[in-house]
């Protein structure tokens, strides 16, 4: 579970925004109606000028990003110099958690990582599909996705599959979208309107 309340001035925008749920949450709005400033203020690279965020019923606002156990994963998150096994492993390594080798080929197959190589050599979407398994395999409590699954070929079935792993590993995912279609795997959707926060369902 995933909960929200906070209020953030960022420049002339303002953030005021609140959730609560759980599993697959998605927020559909357009550029500037402040879904990255809310993903960041539960990332922590933010915090609200008031407000909490907790996860799980505990309250992590003033804990350090390295121990919040969640992952925020945008378009340019990936580590262009690891090969891409290298890359897979290297958040649940960071995290000291146990590699299950098999584990890791399923989430590659699943999910169309059928290459190798340099991550630096990868396309936008094959580097995002990286990028968004790492978090899946570094078991964190939540996951964040800031417009990733925005270049992937066959996106809305690889939201589904996303969505069916994380799941089994009992994560919550928020992802941020501009494409009202992506909600369609969601369990809850927030409409994104002017730093505010609609619950749709």
């Amino acid at each position: 579970m995933i909960e929200l309340k906070a209020k953030k001035k960022l420049g002339t925008f303002f953030l005021d925004s609140e959730l609560k749920d759980e599993n697959f949450i998605c927020l559909v709005g357009r550029n500037g109606s402040g879904k990255t400033s809310l993903l960041n203020i539960i990332a922590g690279v933010y915090k609200p000028d008031e407000g909490y965020v907790k996860i799980n019923s505990e309250t992590i606002t003033d804990v350090s990003a390295e121990k919040k156990q969640v992952v925020l994963v945008a378009p340019d998150s990936c580590l262009p110099n690891l090969d891409v096994d290298k890359h897979l492993v290297w958040g649940a390594k960071l995290r000291k958690r146990h590699i299950d080798l098999s584990g890791v080929a399923e989430i590659k197959k699943n999910l169309g990582i059928n290459y190798g190589g340099k991550v630096s050599k990868l396309s936008l979407g094959m580097k995002q599909r990286v990028s968004l398994a790492t978090a899946l395999i570094a078991s964190p409590k939540a996951i964040l996705v800031d417009e990733a699954f925005g270049n992937i070929d066959n996106r809305i079935e690889f939201i589904a599959a996303y969505r069916e792993f994380a799941r089994k590993s009992m994560i919550d995912v928020i992802f941020s979208t501009q494409h009202a279609e992506d909600s369609k795997y969601a369990d809850h959707l927030y409409q994104m309107e002017e730093g505010h926060s609609i619950r749709v369902h």
